[in-house]
């Protein structure tokens, strides 16, 4: 007796290709997305939020909360503590240090400007980590200076996700000497770009802490909703000008990845934090 191998078509075998990515991708996104909502979800949301059949969901969803990643109530499935302790995994071996760099020299690639990250130091910020622009002319700072926090850009964003007593205390007691001739040291314009800051998730300064200099600076989120630090580009200011909206752009992708690395989550809908 002869025996022949049953062959596939290219339609069949391209199906069975992609299935296992597209698998990967769906189970990637439900754990994003459980991971960002504050509630149990059931398998008809889950179904319509991730854009997958119920059928094919329950394929990937079973042995999912058999080993304890998802745990399931009634029809309700929420995060298991596999998950939590795959989570703690990565951020036990992998500090935040060397992620921050990889995504500032991908900032840096991108852009080729300097980037900083900053940190609050009670009245004033200091820039923490600095990689520098590798052009001639570029906006240059070295790693643990500090700058005011009303005339540099990553000091805009820590005042920008004060409350409004911590704002109003910091007003009252600091005294807003410029640094240089357009620095803003009126208190009622100053709150009105803070205001405008906390609305568009970026700050943007041309000149007030360094005459011929501009930055823009995207706020960091820890796991608990609070300030990490700012990350900023630097830039000098003719070339800061011409490139704003994607500077603005490569700065809030790279703080979302920080953010996102430190455990923060906005809610499902949300569309910013003020």
């Amino acid at each position: 007796m002869t025996m022949k191998t049953a062959q596939s078509g290219p339609a069949e075998a391209a199906g069975r290709t992609s299935e296992g990515p597209r698998s990967l991708t769906r189970i990637l996104a439900l754990f994003d997305l459980l991971a960002r909502c504050k509630r149990h979800m059931s398998l008809s949301e889950l179904s319509i939020a991730i854009d997958c059949p119920k059928s094919s969901l329950l394929v990937l969803l079973r042995p999912l909360t058999e080993k304890g990643y998802l745990m399931r109530e009634e029809d309700n499935y929420f995060l298991g503590p596999r998950i939590f302790q795959f989570a703690q995994s990565i951020l036990t071996n992998h500090p935040f240090e060397s992620v921050l760099r990889g995504v500032m020299n991908d900032v840096v690639n991108q852009t080729g400007e300097t980037i900083l990250f900053a940190v609050r130091d009670g009245e004033k910020v200091i820039y923490s980590s600095v990689i520098e622009s590798p052009q001639p002319v570029r906006y240059v700072a070295q790693q643990g200076i500090n700058r005011p926090l009303f005339c540099s850009a990553s000091g805009l964003v820590m005042l920008a996700f004060d409350t409004q007593q911590e704002l109003d205390d910091y007003f009252r007691r600091t005294e807003l000497k410029p640094l240089t001739p357009n620095s803003i040291t009126d208190e009622n314009e100053l709150r009105g770009l803070i205001s405008e800051i906390r609305k568009t998730g970026y700050s943007s300064t041309a000149g007030t802490a360094h005459v011929d200099a501009a930055g823009f600076g995207v706020p960091v989120f820890r796991a608990d909703g609070h300030l990490a630090g700012a990350l900023v580009i630097g830039a000098p200011l003719e070339r800061a000008k011409r490139n704003k909206k994607r500077y603005v752009a490569a700065a809030k992708t790279a703080a979302e990845q920080l953010s996102r690395a430190l455990g923060y989550r906005s809610e499902v809908g949300e569309t910013g934090r003020h």
